[in-house]
């Protein structure tokens, strides 16, 4: 059985990351077979596991996945598959996740490029997607945010994963046209069967 694609509109990072710690528990027991989220997040900005103490603040969220602190606004598009991986490799879902992205960009006729350590894709030298997840028990928790049409001066607040904030860019800047949420899901859509092929 595949797990369902839910989409939850535009909704705050606190409420979602409730449901998706729910939803973990109740496929590691059994309960539930996963599913994929796609969300538009109100803002906020997140620190992963490997986010140094001297940069975090009081408005920044600690986290359980992996990488250090990224952007969650209107105009982009955060996947979460809150599944069990399709293999027991978590390089090798770090490279599905990167594939995905690089799919998504392809839908627009972008030609991407995966990051060298698993946590993004990149067109043109430029970061338009964020990965950073956190495995337990072989099930994925967190995912991949894809910039869509954002406004990118949120980022120079920090040091999105440890880059620049001048290497950010979104779909719509990259294709030198506006692209939709709409347009994005439906790509990420046709994308999600690679993903979770066995």
């Amino acid at each position: 059985m595949s797990p369902e694609i839910e989409d939850l509109g535009r909704a705050p990072f606190a409420a979602v990351l409730t449901a998706m710690r729910a939803l973990l528990a109740d496929v590691l027991a059994g309960r539930d077979p996963g599913r994929i989220l796609l969300v538009e997040h109100d803002r906020v900005y997140t620190a992963g596991r490997a986010t140094p103490r001297t940069e975090l603040t009081s408005d920044i969220v600690p986290i359980e996945r992996g990488g250090k602190i990224t952007f969650h606004g209107p105009g982009q598009l955060v996947v979460y598959p809150i599944v069990r991986l399709p293999r027991r490799d978590v390089r090798d879902w770090l490279r599905r996740l990167e594939a995905f992205g690089v799919a998504i960009c392809g839908a627009f006729g972008l030609h991407a490029e995966p990051s060298v350590d698993g946590t993004g894709v990149f067109v043109a030298g430029r970061k338009v997607a964020s990965i950073g997840v956190a495995i337990k028990q072989w099930v994925n928790l967190h995912g991949i945010a894809i910039n869509v049409a954002m406004d990118l001066s949120a980022w120079q607040a920090v040091r999105p994963c440890g880059l620049s904030p001048d290497v950010m860019t979104d779909l719509s800047a990259a294709a030198g046209r506006p692209i939709g949420l709409p347009e994005a899901k439906a790509a990420a859509r046709a994308a999600m069967p690679a993903l979770l092929a066995p």
